[in-house]
């Protein structure tokens, strides 16, 4: 099917087009991929360079791009190009999978004491177990564990074989991906008599309002009190979050993050892949810490960090920019050696006497 661009901006907030606004799109497309069919974007500014020759049908731009344009593509500036066309996937995602009706698939099985709201979907071999909760307009869509005395808040979307363990909970309008684990046991021994005697978790997990937890994600409940996921804050794939970590509100954890026991992570922060953090530390709000980092120490507030260990992002750069050099430091530091006939016995005799 083709749809006019004319109908796909009235979507936008306040798009303003150039060219023509008649031009027909079938697809969605990258930049460097693009055919005549297609609506592309520009959403990252490392592909700016590729939007002069796109062969796209039309292309959305931010508002203060100042760089060449395409001669062939119809231009529509926006304050955001990712958010508007996020919008038009809204609307492919309903296409492609259509809502979904209540109904309980015969084979749950749900224990008589448990708790189901209005307008649940239950779906194959899922099991709810003693005293759990399943709000109104909650989707437990296959093979899914809800544990004793958990609570599902109203329209929470677990997807297939996600699971959440006994007295844990999970907010309204929260999403776990398929296979995301909350309420798994903390990771707690203790050394004693030459064996690793296994600490208790005796806690839980509470993931709040408008969360995602990304697939295969474990988040382990606390040894007493709370592990906590803040309202609003986004968890990739493959994130583990220890015993007792508490995250804010609005938090991004980009996938294979690490989390110790006890970490505090504030409000809004954001951790790039695979950054691990030890335990007992506190992340500010806001705070940034680059992909791959190792924390070992608190980090400030609205800082931007990245290492290992982490330093300011402009620091940690420089410094690799300059390990890149050390081969050549060596052989200048040989050559001046050679020239003021110092020797490494001498030279390191020298240094010694001082």
């Amino acid at each position: 099917m083709k749809y006019p661009l004319k109908e796909i901006v009235k979507l936008f907030d306040n798009p303003e087009v150039s060219g023509d606004d008649g031009v027909e799109l079938s697809a969605i497309a990258a930049i460097d991929r693009a055919k005549p069919s297609d609506l592309t974007f520009l959403g990252n500014k490392k592909y700016a360079h590729l939007v002069p020759s796109t062969g796209a049908g039309a292309i959305l731009l931010p508002r203060d791009y100042a760089g060449e344009l395409p001669k062939n593509s119809t231009v529509v500036r926006v304050d955001n190009p990712s958010a508007e066309l996020a919008k038009i996937g809204a609307i492919i995602e309903k296409a492609l999978w259509p809502e979904i009706k209540p109904s309980t698939h015969p084979t749950a099985a749900i224990d008589p004491s448990a708790k189901i709201g209005k307008n649940v979907f239950i779906g194959p071999n899922v099991s709810v177990c003693e005293g759990a909760e399943i709000a109104d307009g909650a989707v437990l869509q296959g093979n899914n564990y809800v544990g004793r005395f958990a609570r599902i808040g109203e329209k929470a979307f677990l997807m297939p074989n996600s699971v959440v363990m006994d007295y844990c909970e999970v907010g309204k309008n929260s999403r776990l991906q398929p296979g995301a684990v909350i309420g798994s046991d903390g990771y707690g021994y203790e050394f004693v008599n030459g064996v690793h005697v296994k600490i208790p978790q005796v806690g839980k997990v509470v993931v709040e309002d408008d969360v995602e937890i990304g697939a295969n994600t474990c988040i382990d409940r606390a040894r007493f009190d709370k592990t906590i996921v803040g309202a609003g804050t986004k968890v990739d794939n493959l994130v583990q979050i220890a015993h007792n970590v508490e995250i804010g509100k609005g938090a991004l954890l980009v996938s294979q993050v690490g989390i110790s026991g006890s970490t505090k992570i504030g409000n809004y922060a954001v951790l790039g892949g695979q950054v691990g953090v030890a335990g007992h530390l506190h992340i500010g709000d806001g705070a940034m810490i680059g992909g791959q980092s190792g924390v070992n120490g608190d980090i400030p507030p609205k800082s931007y960090m990245r290492g290992t260990p982490p330093r300011p992002y402009l620091k940690a750069h420089k410094i690799e920019i300059l390990i890149g050099h050390l081969s050549e430091l060596f052989d200048r530091v040989k050559d001046l050696e050679k020239r003021l006939g110092i020797s490494k016995k001498t030279f390191g005799s020298t240094r010694g006497s001082h």
